[in-house]
């Protein structure tokens, strides 16, 4: 049944068709058949019982007279018919006379009433024997071969057989045919609604033959297209419009992030600017004032950057950035940053690490964020208590899980409360907002945070007794579509002989630089023009460092790194990565030395500027930037460290004050009018002498980072050979260097 019920409909058509018909011609056949057989029992019983009734007259007078050989010489007469093989005569129930006379009575059947039997290929018919007053005399047997009987019924059968199966072709021809008045139009709907399928064509419709049921098929098949049509362009239309509202968002996000910070940026950087004159000039009078602008204005921009964060994460913006980061050094940096907040209250500050956690591959900023978030959310609403930061590994279906909680003995909450606790904009009831203040963003950041990192967070608490957090997150996380950032290689570093270092590079000219640069330090320099001889090299001298380029002709610096990494005595040593990233959407891969974030930290920019400010630099700042303001207040911060700033509010002035006058150091803003950030600085690289500026990049505009991955646990840093200026890239190679090379004896240790 099942091959029947996976063919085609022509197939079951003509199959159901030629059954039918195959049915009615067998039992039409077959009834005309038996009834031949029937109508040819009957006649010849017919004709034997005249022969019978004539020869039983004829031998009436002999019973009578008992005149058996008389009988018998007219029994003999029947030799004529062919079709009569025996005869005889009973009188008394015994056989009287016999044809032949050979016969032996035993070969004859007993006396029977019956008018006649059928006996497989014989017919015996009885006939009763009487005289003229219809007394009984005795009973005449005649035997019959049925041989010409069946002969004639073959001959029937033949006859039907071959009529049969003319009958059968003659069906089988008409049912092909035939059947295309049903299958046809099916067939035509079928192959209608496959192309639709594959090519998501709804503008087709299926050819209507027929206004029977099939045809009503075909016009709701049609209906039902026009309206899949319809929706599907209602779709697309409203997918289009969802797609420009989404970018307006983002477009809107960029805007308002920009917006909303410069002015903060101003408040608090002019507000740490009157600290730093006041406690100067000995006014500390208004020192506590200013602290409380300073603070106030801190408070509105991490209000605004929880929001615009929400605003992200629901526009499908957010990206994570994965690095591999060691987590004593996160755990102790939260707690020297927090210590003071919850001591506020007369709390308590407990961390419970193991020692040597471990690393963990995340998002740190965010995983950095989500523990902050906890730890004062508890500090807020704990007083006179304990505040416990813990952090643990576990397995969890194979895999390495970390477990953060922050416990806190504060006011606690109830279940209702806590239905309400990961909602923005909400907090567990309004006497808990005018009480403790907050908005409720934190919380709600937190878990957003957590569930794009493949993690939770969960609450437990009892009222008065208070609550306890838990984060838990894979120890690698993932997140499709993020950046990922390599963060410095924790393996075990082999120490090698003196201070040297391997560069390879096929560049000539790096090498004169790299040595201008690392020779002066101290160190000893050893070249390789090829990858192929850089691998020699290492093995022969196990350098304590190795640069290494990423495009050469022969062997570029995967393939290198890939093998440096799988040799067992080469695999500690760290390498540095010199390579071009082509991502010219960011400012780093346009040229930028370092990269800042509005609001301006003082201290960072103050080592900036030392970091690239060198004996041989003059001692001029060139400041872009379009908003007063802030141009304002970064001069004043620069003028206030001995240097000689000059100002340019757009991308076209800086340019022209260069051609005037070059710089030491460039601090840009990234969004400007007339030319912004982003030209400007391809614009720099355009010039030889203006490409070796370094560039710091002071700007609200969030810059993501490409993805790394297949560094992971490899390279140390990424710098940038090319984009970077000179200084700039010789300054990294060297402070990376001397990074690694400080650090031998302790790890050798």
């Amino acid at each position: 049944m099942t091959p029947f019920r996976q063919s085609s409909i022509k197939r079951k058509l003509t199959s159901i068709i030629m059954l039918t018909s195959s049915i009615a011609l067998l039992l039409a056949c077959g009834a005309f058949v038996i009834y031949e057989l029937f109508t040819f029992r009957g006649t010849l019983v017919s004709q034997l019982r005249a022969v019978a009734r004539m020869t039983g007259k004829n031998c009436a007078a002999y019973l009578s007279f008992d005149k058996p050989g008389d009988a018998q010489k007219n029994l003999d007469n029947l030799i004529g018919d062919p079709q009569i093989t025996a005869a005889c005569i009973y009188k008394d129930g015994r056989v009287w006379a016999k044809f032949p006379a050979t016969l032996k009575n035993d070969a004859l059947p007993a006396h029977s009433t019956a008018s006649h039997r059928f006996e497989k290929d014989v017919l015996f018919l009885f006939e009763p024997i009487t005289d003229p007053d219809g007394a009984p005399l005795g009973t005449l047997l005649l035997q019959s071969n049925l041989a010409q009987m069946y002969s004639s019924l073959r001959r029937y059968v033949g006859i039907v057989t071959v009529v049969l199966v003319l009958s059968l072709i003659v069906a089988l021809a008409l049912s092909a045919r035939l059947q295309r008045l049903i299958s046809g139009p099916i067939l035509t709907l079928s192959d209608t609604a496959r192309i639709v399928s594959e090519k998501k064509d709804y503008g087709l419709r299926a050819q209507k033959q027929t206004d029977d049921e099939v045809g009503v098929l075909i016009d709701s098949f049609n209906e039902m297209l026009a309206q899949i049509q319809k929706r599907d362009t209602e779709l697309q239309e409203a997918r289009a419009a969802s797609e420009r509202a989404n970018q307006a968002k983002s477009n809107f996000l960029s805007f308002m992030s920009h917006e909303l910070r410069t002015p903060l940026t101003s408040i608090i950087g002019f507000s740490e600017v009157l600290i730093a004159d006041v406690q100067a000039e000995g006014r500390n009078e208004w020192v506590d004032d200013l602290h409380r602008v300073h603070d106030s204005g801190k408070y509105l921009l991490e209000l605004i950057n929880d929001i615009l964060d929400i605003s992200k994460i629901e526009a499908g913006k957010m990206e994570v950035h994965l690095e591999t980061f060691d987590l004593d050094g996160l755990i102790r940096d939260l707690k020297d940053l927090m210590r003071p907040l919850v001591e506020r209250k007369n709390n308590q500050f407990v961390i419970e690490c193991p020692n040597a956690i471990g690393v963990m591959q995340a998002d740190r900023i965010k995983v950095r964020q989500c523990l902050l978030n906890l730890l004062s959310n508890a500090s807020k609403f704990t007083e006179r208590g304990v505040i416990t930061l813990s952090a643990n590994r576990a397995r969890r279906n194979g895999s390495d899980w970390l477990i953060f909680r922050v416990t806190d003995t504060g006011i606690g909450m109830t279940p209702e409360q806590m239905t309400k606790l990961f909602r923005a904009f909400t907090q567990a009831d309004d006497s808990t907002s005018r009480r403790y203040g907050g908005t409720g963003l934190g919380l709600a950041l937190t878990k957003r945070f957590c569930q794009i990192m493949g993690g939770e967070v969960t609450v437990a608490s009892e009222p008065g007794k208070g609550s306890t957090f838990t984060i838990e997150l894979p120890a690698v996380a993932t997140s499709r579509g993020a950046a990922v950032t390599v963060a410095p290689a924790t393996a075990t570093i082999v120490r090698a002989s003196g201070g040297r270092i391997l560069i390879i590079d096929d560049d000539p000219a790096v090498h004169e630089l790299l040595a201008e640069a690392l020779r002066p330090a101290g160190y000893t320099l050893e070249f390789a023009a090829s990858g192929a001889e850089g691998l020699r090299l290492a093995k022969e001298l196990h350098p304590a460092v190795i640069t290494l380029d990423v495009l050469m002709p022969d062997m570029d610096g995967w393939v290198v790194l890939s093998l440096l990494k799988a040799d067992p005595d080469l695999a500690t040593i760290p390498v540095i990565m010199l390579t071009v990233r082509a991502d010219q959407d960011f400012g780093f891969a346009m040229g930028v030395a370092d990269y800042l974030q509005k609001p301006i930290d003082r201290e960072r920019l103050v080592a900036v500027l030392k970091k690239y400010h060198g004996p041989r630099s003059s001692n001029q700042v060139l400041v872009v930037e379009d908003e007063p303001a802030m141009r304002e207040m970064l001069c004043r911060m620069l003028e206030s460290q001995e240097w000689t700033v000059a100002q340019a509010q757009n991308g076209l002035a800086a340019l022209e004050s260069i051609s005037h006058r070059q710089p030491a150091l460039i601090i840009l803003d990234l969004s400007m009018p007339v030319m912004d950030g982003f030209q400007m600085i391809a614009e720099l690289r355009k010039h030889e002498d203006w490409r070796k500026i370094p560039v710091v990049v002071v700007s609200a505009k969030e810059l993501t980072e490409t993805d790394r991955q297949r560094l992971q646990g490899h390279v140390l840093k990424i710098l940038q050979k090319g984009d970077l200026s000179r200084g700039n890239l010789l300054l990294e190679v060297q402070q990376t260097v001397k990074l690694f090379l400080s650090r031998q004896p302790a790890l050798e240790a």
